[in-house]
């Protein structure tokens, strides 16, 4: 996907200062087929699977399991990838951030080792898709991944009850 994009980033928007506009998004999917649930993830989205709760009392008789896992840059297994990727993660204002390691807007030409490069606190989200920005010259990687995490879970119609599929802006309220 983000291979295929590069090949089309000159038709792309500009951003004030020139350069494309390649702001990424979190996704969550689900695909229920056969009595199982296929999951896809990146980002801070999530999935939650309510199930009985064998202990629920009578006005809330549901669990709730999250299925995915939030791909935030203080993770300790995220910020090691971040980190062999040529990443960095720093605080701004309280929030981790992926640093966005960028040649300055003024350069021209290949990346190469003397190239002068802006250090800027970016991404509070450590995997999503089509964040174009995060990708390392020296290591040939995305910093920010869209590797998805992917699960497969066995339904069983009398202990599963729905799924819940939302962004952060939801989940942070919750």
């Amino acid at each position: 996907t983000h291979n295929a994009m590069w090949n089309v980033l000159d038709t792309w928007p500009k951003t004030p200062t020139g350069l494309p506009s390649t702001a990424g998004s979190t996704a969550t999917i689900a695909i229920i087929k056969h009595g199982k649930l296929y999951t896809g993830h990146v980002g801070d989205s999530a999935l939650v699977l309510g199930e009985n709760d064998a202990y629920g009392r009578q006005n809330c008789p549901y669990l709730a399991i999250c299925v995915t896992k939030e791909h935030k840059p203080d993770d300790p297994d995220e910020r090691l990838r971040i980190e062999d990727a040529g990443g960095e993660v720093i605080n701004k204002s309280g929030v981790p951030r992926v640093v966005w390691s960028r040649p300055k807007t003024n350069h021209k030409g290949p990346v190469r080792r003397s190239t002068q490069i802006d250090q800027i606190p970016f991404l509070a989200v450590a995997r999503s898709l089509g964040d174009l920005w995060s990708y390392d010259y020296y290591k040939e990687t995305y910093v920010v991944s869209p590797d998805p995490d992917v699960s497969v879970i066995q339904l069983d119609p009398n202990k599963h009850h729905c799924i819940i599929l939302a962004s952060d802006g939801l989940w942070n309220m919750l």
